[in-house]
């Protein structure tokens, strides 16, 4: 009877977070009509308690408070989720041997650990994954490997739980799936790579994340980059860089900017309220607009208001506005305009700019990328894309590697524990930009897939041959 009750109090529990989810994910979505998509998995998804604006439920001609209601976020959902069906298991399937057959069962849920360790982390891979063969038989030799570490597992759920073996094996697959969800949420990085034909590119920039650069120019021979992370460019902030003769007020951070147009095109009333900047500013309308919808291609420019001072004398050195728009990267390098000063002696070139990585592979050494060639295929009479390649060099002299590859739509490159995905390309074809992915748990939903299959399969041929027997029985 306890067990009966158990499971019901289990079940009534999945419904509620099912419906929990469900309400989230309409909030989420019904957000992203006024707030960017990355926004919105921050203050929805990725975050245990989420801030559910009330005015998103109505339409915006009505004149809603600005309320903001606490609501279980996603996080929390997901890991109540994984409680309860940890609970359920716990409760529910008890290892029913002992002696030999249960160290033989442990020794096999041990092995089918480090299968999963090595799978998800090279084993079977080559250190260059080149993207020269077929994209079917690349998946299929994945599923491959997540078949063989559910195979060694459903051995060791057959020694430890007999019958119940198939069962068992696929709400692991299930628990193995949310938890592989959780680290791509937590740990997963997104960069671009911008690289015209000819260039040799050796970093990343990560489109999440900004920083303030200041680069020292007055030595052609030694540039000195100073960065200020996003973190701290706060409201009202007062930042003394310790590399720099500079002191840093910020006025505003912006979220997003509009695309930079001529004073003299920005009708007088605007202008009346327009701060007097100096650089660009000076000379171009940059002010704030409201933020890009989660729901359109578009996506925000963020940019920030500072006055700097000579640290030395305490003099200002004018006010700027430093907007993304100025960073060559952003504009696929249709704009380079970065913000000229001086100080003293020293001359400095600034960015707002995204926080840009220098790649290096696990054994430490920095490599990069030179696109010989790019090409962009359309279709016959249309200017709608129908595939476009980078042909790339790949050098890390450390790590003695210098081949020659192919990334195009659908084939990636994977090297250094990071993927190369074709993303797009430069105006009139003069370069490419690839999409970086950094995900350590990107094989997790390939073997958890194949881990619930197995399970089903083994629970359906089980039930299967009870079902025979029963039938044949006199």
């Amino acid at each position: 009877m306890k067990k009966g009750v158990d499971f019901f109090l289990s079940l009534k529990l999945t419904v509620i977070l099912l419906a929990l989810s469900m309400v989230l994910v309409f909030a989420g979505t019904l957000a992203q009509v006024d707030k960017g998509i990355w926004t919105v998995m921050d203050q929805y998804f990725r975050c245990v308690i989420a801030w559910i604006d009330l005015y998103v439920f109505f339409p915006r001609s009505m004149d809603i408070p600005h309320v903001r209601i606490p609501f279980p976020g996603g996080f929390l959902i997901g890991w109540l989720l994984v409680i309860n069906l940890i609970m359920v298991h716990w409760a529910s399937f008890k290892i029913q041997v002992s002696g030999g057959r249960k160290v033989a069962g442990i020794l096999f849920l041990l092995l089918g650990v480090l299968v999963t360790v090595g799978v998800m982390f090279g084993w079977g891979s080559a250190p260059v994954a080149a993207t020269e063969s077929d994209a079917f038989w690349r998946v299929f030799l994945r599923l491959g490997r997540g078949t063989l570490a559910a195979v060694v597992f459903y051995i060791a759920c057959l020694l430890l739980y007999r019958k119940r073996a198939g069962m068992v094996l696929l709400h692991g697959g299930i628990l193995f799936l949310l938890i592989g969800e959780f680290a791509t949420a937590l740990y997963a990085v997104e960069a671009t790579m911008t690289i015209k034909e000819g260039e040799t590119v050796n970093f990343i920039d990560h489109s999440q994340e900004l920083e303030l650069a200041f680069t020292e120019i007055s030595n052609p021979d030694f540039d000195t980059v100073t960065v200020v992370s996003d973190k701290q460019l706060k409201n009202g902030a007062v930042i003394q860089p310790q590399d720099l003769p500079i002191d840093i007020r910020v006025n505003r951070f912006i979220l997003n900017s509009t695309r930079p147009q001529p004073l003299s095109n920005i009708p007088e009333g605007l202008l009346t309220r327009y701060p007097q900047y100096e650089g660009h500013g000076s000379r171009l309308y940059v002010a704030e607009q409201p933020e890009v919808s989660g729901t359109g291609g578009a996506r925000n420019a963020p940019a920030v208001d500072v006055e700097l001072f000579n640290r030395a004398t305490g003099d200002s050195l004018g006010r700027y506005i430093l907007s993304i728009w100025f960073y060559p990267n952003f504009v696929n390098r249709a704009w380079d305009m970065p913000t000229n000063i001086k100080v003293g002696e020293k001359d400095y070139a600034v960015y707002f700019r995204f926080r840009r990585e220098y790649i290096t592979s696990p054994s430490g050494n920095p490599y990069s990328i030179k696109l010989l060639d790019f090409v962009h295929e359309k279709y016959e009479g249309t200017q709608m894309p129908k595939d476009f390649a980078s042909q790339i060099l790949l050098i890390n002299e450390g790590d003695d590697v210098n081949r020659e590859l192919r990334i195009w739509m659908n084939n990636p490159l994977r090297y250094a524990r990071r993927t190369f995905y074709q993303s797009g390309y430069l105006p009139d074809n003069s370069g490419t930009v690839l999409q970086v992915v950094h995900n350590d748990s990107w094989m997790i939903p390939y073997l958890s897939c194949m881990i619930v299959f197995v399970g089903m399969t083994a629970q359906f041929i089980q039930s299967l041959s009870r079902y025979v027997k029963r039938r044949s029985a006199p």
